[in-house]
């Protein structure tokens, strides 16, 4: 029996969380989290209101978050004494052998329960879990635990397993598994002549507003391109006032947060999909961002930037155009590049979906999850670059 366990099972932008819950293990999967909304969709047992709210949660966030970090590293070594004898008692009933934590942060949380419980641990990093927290000497040593007493740690790129083995994760431990999509749910592009599209969170890591600044450079020369984008976040403001002062307002929209079915109906009618990802000013970066990955199997070609495991997924030149981080010039010679050559632009979409049958859909994430979750201790960790090079 197998224990996912996340703080949250409905977030919008954490659909790979949803995939492993399904994909994993079905009908041999109890769940473990802090806010239960969405996780009676799945129909398994569910352990919620772990961690318990902190006492500190009334306070100002500027106040509570370092108090709350402070208490974890020196203090608490985990959940406190009694949601573990819950979570303990939960796997105990529920006769859980292996857990898959969602996060780093919440690994070391639960490091003590497993322990005690004689379940297998292991943790997925993703993101900002890998390059900000361990930035901060308080989590360094908590993670130092974790990789201690963890059974393995998963990572979705090479990248990011390089930073956490830096930083003391034995290599022996880590595992490489990107996430994956669905072949049959993303199809092939109708491609619609001058249409990009940006799926993701407005945030500084993802930087829509540098995209908006590269469209804006080719616009007056591809009258007929178009910009669309879904997600919302706290650099929405900003997005939407350069738009307005670069004239653009009639040709690039700003959709919101929508579904995963309006997402697909998006790549659907696309040409070109644009992710200008950048290393955010607290270090903040992505693992291997699943929006690119769902471009790719609907036969998009993708502009992107040479950014944490991206190239990884994206070959420059193949599937996609590829520029440093922060060259807008390099991302709008990109944009023109592919609206001046549809055919070039539809060669390397068509190169994207081959590479996602072959290496990304979710039934490789689902075989490279099991094996690794169930390597002896002393094995040989499984690299899942491996046959990923170009």
């Amino acid at each position: 029996m197998i224990a996912v366990i996340s703080q949250f099972f409905n977030t919008p932008s954490e659909t790979f969380i949803r995939d492993h819950v399904r994909g994993l293990a079905p009908g041999r999967t109890v769940l473990i989290c802090q806010n239960p909304d969405g996780a009676d969709q799945f129909g398994y047992p569910v352990l919620s209101g772990i961690p318990r709210p902190s006492r500190l949660s009334g306070l100002p966030s500027r106040i509570a978050i370092p108090a709350r970090q402070c208490w974890l590293a020196y203090v608490r070594e985990g959940i406190c004494r009694s949601d573990e004898d819950r979570v303990v008692e939960f796997f105990r009933a529920h006769k859980v052998d292996a857990a898959l934590v969602e996060y780093l942060t919440m690994g070391a949380l639960f490091a003590r329960a497993c322990r005690r419980a004689g379940v297998r641990l292991y943790a997925h990093a993703h993101g900002a879990d890998s390059t900000v927290m361990p930035r901060k000497y308080l989590w360094r040593r908590r993670y130092r635990h974790l990789f201690a007493s963890a059974d393995g740690i998963i990572t979705p790129s090479r990248f990011i397993a390089d930073r956490l083995n830096q930083i003391g994760c034995p290599n022996e431990k880590l595992h490489v598994s990107p996430c994956g999509v669905s072949p049959e749910r993303f199809t092939p592009s109708q491609r619609e002549s001058g249409r990009l599209l940006f799926v993701g969170r407005f945030v500084e890591k993802k930087s829509p507003h540098l995209a908006i600044e590269a469209f804006a450079r080719i616009a007056t020369r591809f009258p007929e391109a178009r910009l669309d984008f879904v997600g919302d976040g706290p650099l929405m403001a900003r997005c939407k006032a350069l738009v307005r002062q670069e004239n653009l307002s009639d040709r690039v929209v700003f959709h919101g947060y929508r579904s995963t079915e309006f997402v697909q109906g998006m790549m659907q009618n696309a040409a070109i999909f644009v992710q200008h990802s950048v290393t955010a000013s607290n270090g903040d970066m992505e693992g291997l961002p699943v929006s690119i990955l769902e471009a790719m199997a609907s036969a998009l070609p993708v502009v992107a930037t040479r950014h944490s495991g991206i190239p990884e997924a994206v070959v420059d030149g193949e599937t996609g155009i590829l520029v440093d981080e922060q060259d807008i010039e390099g991302m709008a010679e990109a944009f023109a590049n592919l609206l001046a050559e549809p055919h070039l632009a539809a060669a390397m979409g068509d190169a994207g979906r081959l590479r996602v049958l072959d290496h990304f859909t979710q039934r490789h994430t689902r075989d490279r999850l099991r094996h690794a979750m169930m390597l002896p201790a002393m094995a040989r960790p499984l690299d899942f670059t491996e046959g990923l090079g170009q």
